[in-house]
């Protein structure tokens, strides 16, 4: 029971010293600045599929997706309703979180 005890302790140390050189390796990374967005090469692309998603592609989308989330909940299958529910969130939401995070603006 010892020789257990000591072995899961040793694990514990090294999975504890290897969290925290995660969170200093994180702390490094966050400190250097970055400049995102700064480059236009498929800005004509982004702006097209942008606009389809803000369009009524984006509406049609999100109408089927919720239709299908709705008929898996009144069938019962739970997962079929997160995922319509979920890419009919994502269809309206997403077209403004990426821009948003890419370009570094908060």
């Amino acid at each position: 029971m010892g020789n257990v005890l000591k072995r899961v302790t040793g694990e514990m140390w090294r999975m504890s010293l290897l969290l925290g050189l995660m969170v200093l390796a994180s702390f490094v990374v966050l400190a250097v600045p970055a400049f995102a967005g700064a480059d236009a090469t498929f800005g004509p692309l982004v702006t097209l599929l942008t606009n389809y998603m803000q369009g009524s592609l984006g509406t049609l989308l999100a109408l089927v997706a919720g239709a299908i989330g709705l008929g898996s909940a009144m069938a019962g299958r739970w997962a079929g309703m997160f995922t319509g529910f979920g890419v009919a969130a994502a269809a309206f939401y997403i077209p403004n979180i990426i821009p948003t995070i890419t370009t570094g603006l908060m």
